[in-house]
């Protein structure tokens, strides 16, 4: 029989025997539970009708039961369909049909969403499962499934090509496209990370972020159980109590998101013992000032950790090395930066016509990696669209500098065409957020009649002293002035979307 990656993961799991597994909302799990109560449910879902390769879409919220499903969907052979647990029911719906899911999983605080849905698939066969006590009528209970039956875990056979993971990547107009992963790159993935984070065996992770975003499931999660590791569900957390709790579990490795950095540093100068069992700490899936990631690397030392990779390439592409933290880096800017390419990854910049640039010149960032995607799920156009010759554009604009390190600019479709001058709006929010009395900013273009796009900025103050014109001369006094917004308009937040980043076609929109 050919390994797949439940079977792999399962036996790990097994081997790590009754050491601590998960941690959520005042539960926990052994990894002997954990891997009990999984395949009682992968049991379940094939009693139910379902066969391996059959979908199963899980919208879950940071629970110890969430992963033991993941586990039990995986270890049966079956398909996890990730979907942001944000999205609204027409979203779902158009998901759950596009994926011909058999079955659903959701947990009991997204119970009106899944009712919504129910009436908008047309699907009376699609067998619904509810962890938590609040499920619908028909529906059946994940705690009814996990309490009887065999805790053996079936084996099943899968091809390596066989698809094994598909995660909905969200997005701000249209119907987010399903990213599929095959068997033989989902194992890829679960070996290679351990590696590329620079994991221990039974290494200790509290993860601050959620079961929202599928690539901290296959990236972080999975991995760390695989390794006999223990995850404890840190999200929402505040910097302190998040700190505390490392502290109390003896925490090894965390993730800092951008906007609990400070947070972080301040709550960890407060509590220096962390330090103590503290190793690793990654940052990773968004933008952060060089001079957040420079007080993270005074405070923790060479653990700190920034990569750079998306849904589409199963593991991150690049990460920064201890040693470049060290007088010996050789980067242009290193705090500014997202480290070197991984040893199973490589990284071009590609002019407008696909071909590639020189050192130092900005262009459209592509990928080659071994765990790389198979597809747009049942989208062969927008899969040709994104690969050329088993490169992976990935519409991020960088550089390479001569030291062989990655710089991310932009998203290519959020590049402003000014008078036929390129502006980068990552480029300029990096300024305006460093201007006293500003909190948070968003740059973008909008139409204009003489120059074709105009560059505009909608800003959250701190301070109501800060004025539109106040903000114009803080950025003409740091960049060209082309770059400068010609608009300023002050908001009282930015609004997000369903992967928590700023929305910036809302804010277009309303302009």
């Amino acid at each position: 029989m050919t390994e797949t990656y439940g079977t792999v993961l399962a036996d790990a799991i097994a081997r790590a025997g009754d050491r601590p597994a998960l941690r959520a909302r005042g539960e926990a799990r052994t990894h002997r539970e954990l891997l009990a109560s999984a395949s009682r449910f992968a049991h379940a879902l094939a009693a139910s009708g379902l066969v391996p390769g059959d979908r199963v879409c899980l919208m879950v919220e940071d629970r110890v039961e969430s992963l033991e499903a993941y586990v039990g969907v995986l270890i049966g052979g079956f398909v996890p369909v990730h979907i942001n647990d944000r999205l609204l029911a027409p979203e779902v719906a158009a998901i759950v049909e596009r994926a011909g899911a058999r079955a659903f999983v959701h947990t009991d605080g997204r119970t009106p969403v899944v009712d919504q849905v129910s009436g908008m698939t047309g699907d009376g066969g699609l067998v619904v499962i509810c962890i938590g006590e609040d499920a619908l009528p028909g529906s059946a209970r994940f705690a009814d499934l996990v309490a009887v039956g065999s805790t053996v875990p079936p084996r099943v056979s899968r091809l390596p090509g066989d698809l094994a993971f598909i995660g909905f990547t969200s997005g701000t107009t249209g119907l987010p496209k399903g990213v599929a992963h095959t068997q033989q790159t989902m194992l890829r993935i679960l070996r290679h990370m351990p590696v590329h984070w620079g994991l221990s065996p039974r290494s200790r992770c509290a993860t601050t972020g959620t079961l929202s975003f599928v690539s901290g499931i296959w990236g972080i999660m999975l991995p760390h159980l695989y390794l006999g590791g223990e995850i404890s569900f840190m999200g929402g957390s505040k910097p302190d109590e998040w700190v505390d709790r490392m502290v109390r579990e003896g925490t090894q490795v965390t993730s800092v998101p951008s906007p609990l950095a400070a947070g972080f540093v301040e709550a960890v100068r407060a509590r220096t013992e962390l330090l103590t069992t503290l190793r690793t700490v990654i940052h990773s899936g968004s933008s952060m000032p060089a001079e957040a990631r420079r007080q993270i690397v005074d405070l923790v030392g060479p653990g700190f950790v920034e990569a750079y990779g998306m849904t589409e390439t199963g593991a991150p592409v690049t990460r920064t090395v201890p040693e470049d933290w060290s007088e010996r880096c050789l980067a242009e800017d290193v705090y500014a930066s997202a480290g070197r390419p991984v040893h199973i990854a490589e990284v071009a910049v590609l002019g407008p016509d696909g071909s590639p640039l020189s050192t130092g010149q900005t262009g459209e960032l592509a990928v080659r990696s071994d765990t790389l995607f198979d597809g747009y799920y049942e989208q062969p156009e927008q899969t040709a669209e994104a690969m050329s010759a088993g490169w992976f554009r990935t519409g991020d604009l960088g550089r390479v500098d001569g030291a062989g390190y990655v710089y991310i600019t932009d998203r290519l479709k959020d590049m402003v065409v000014s008078g036929g001058m390129n502006v980068f709006p990552a480029e300029v929010e990096r300024v305006l957020v460093t201007m006293p009395g500003v909190a948070a900013a968003a740059v973008f273009g909008v139409p204009h009649e003489r120059w074709g796009e105009t560059v505009v900025a909608a800003v959250v103050r701190s301070d109501d002293a800060v004025t539109a014109d106040g903000v114009i001369d803080w950025v003409r006094g740091r960049m060209a002035s082309y770059k400068k917004p010609t608009q300023v308009r002050f908001v009282p937040q930015l609004p997000l979307n369903a992967s928590k980043k700023i929305d910036k076609i809302a804010l277009r929109a309303n302009w």
